[in-house]
């Protein structure tokens, strides 16, 4: 079975679900922001020859993944969105209660492992209703990396156990943790880039309410992803003196074969960082 992702961590879920018998291919590299991804020729051809199509949703991949599937003439193809089936939150930007039907979501589900399970299972499902004589197969595999997910999320809560509420002050590049900050009580105080995509830089009215907001909350860190440029925040970095935190990966895994090449090990590198910054 082929079998295309849009992005280096849901096609880790698929391998992990999936095992010998799918073959799985990303459509954005490591390293690559998915905001700001574009297909070329031979992420057309993948997408023709695919089975199954697993997106985030949620405008994560935008106009690119719909232009890509009418240039294949896949507008039928089968495809699993993932992000809708996860209770998605507003993203940052957005005020006040629960989403209403025209609210922006956030996209990035994912930095909660308890959302991921959700989708790990999702995945599931889809593949053994595709190939119901290995459907036995995909759901041990999938019940296996669940209980990985359940010693993943169990792992995170130990390892920040002793930061304090005054210590759990996140300040990033862009509205990208808040479901990190949800599950493991933190507090986003700001972004330098305003709201759930990279593709804007922020107003100078923005930066100077996020100088404000990390002085107020007396803010440890700017974390900044590695797909993403850190030259804005080195501009606020320069006007605060908080420190820039870099090496944060969040939309895309690191290289395959590395620690950093897999979902686990990316959580696990994540918040290693933020421990460090932030003791």
């Amino acid at each position: 079975m082929n079998v295309v992702s849009t992005s280096s961590i849901i096609g880790d879920w698929a391998r992990q679900v999936g095992g010998e018998g799918v073959r799985v291919v990303d459509l954005v590299p490591p390293g690559v922001d998915p905001h700001t991804f574009q297909p070329g020729a031979r992420d057309i051809t993948n997408v023709a020859d695919a089975d199954l199509v697993l997106s985030v949703g949620l405008n994560l991949e935008g106009q690119w993944l719909r232009e890509t599937l009418t240039n294949v003439r896949a507008d039928d193809a089968r495809r699993l969105v993932l992000g809708p089936l996860v209770d998605p939150r507003p993203a940052a930007d957005e005020k006040g209660g629960p989403a209403s039907a025209g609210a922006v979501l956030d996209p990035h589900f994912w930095m909660d492992p308890v959302r991921a399970k959700v989708a790990v299972s999702a995945i599931a499902d889809e593949l053994a209703e595709i190939d119901a004589g290995h459907a036995e197969e995909y759901r041990d595999n999938a019940d296996a990396y669940l209980r990985k997910l359940d010693e993943l999320d169990s792992w995170i809560g130990a390892k920040l156990r002793d930061l304090s509420p005054d210590d759990r002050i996140l300040v990033t590049s862009h509205d990208s943790l808040g479901y990190f900050a949800d599950r493991y009580g933190f507090r986003v105080v700001g972004a330098v880039i305003p709201g759930v995509s990279t593709e804007r830089d922020p107003s100078a009215g923005e930066m100077a309410m996020l100088v404000d907001a990390i002085r107020q909350y007396q803010a440890k860190a700017i974390f900044v992803e590695a797909s993403v440029s850190d030259r804005m925040a080195r501009r606020i970095s320069e006007e605060t003196g908080v420190p820039v935190v870099g090496g944060l990966l969040v939309g895309t895994l690191g290289p395959p074969g590395t620690d950093v090449g897999t979902y686990e090990g990316m959580m696990r590198r994540n918040v290693e960082i933020i421990v460090g910054a932030l003791r």
